[in-house]
């Protein structure tokens, strides 16, 4: 599995990024928790938000939880790529998560302003869905 994830984030680098989701997308094991390894290992944060978003469109039993924990990393490639996860996974819980998120302060004043800014357009999309479901 390990080696799987390693070879689609080695397409990924080479530019092949339809490729590496295909690969991963198209695994039938289990692999929200090795790519939450990857993950907390990368320094690279174009990789890691490319596992985020492997994670989200798997939508297995742990990529909300995963998903709530990249909304967290400081590159915004990688928050970006978890609140389009947010949106995907949309359920009551979800909408809780990122309410409580909404408040989160960041490095400085303008990336706050940011986050928040595309928490808030996120809170739009998600109450709609849930509201909708």
């Amino acid at each position: 599995m390990e080696d799987k994830i390693f070879a689609a984030m080695e397409m990924f680098k080479g530019g092949d990024d339809d490729a590496a989701m295909a690969q991963l997308l198209d695994e039938s094991i289990e692999l929200v928790p090795a790519i939450v390894e990857f993950f907390r290992a990368e320094p690279d944060h174009d990789l890691r938000a490319f596992l985020v978003r492997v994670a989200w469109e798997r939508h297995e039993e742990l990529s909300a939880e995963f998903i709530l924990e990249a909304l967290n990393d400081a590159a915004e490639e990688v928050w970006q790529s978890a609140l389009d996860g947010a949106v995907a996974l949309a359920s009551p819980e979800m909408l809780q998560a990122l309410k409580l998120l909404r408040l989160q302060e960041r490095a400085d004043a303008s990336m706050t302003k940011r986050f928040r800014m595309c928490v808030d357009e996120a809170i739009l999309y998600v109450e709609g869905l849930v509201c909708r479901g």
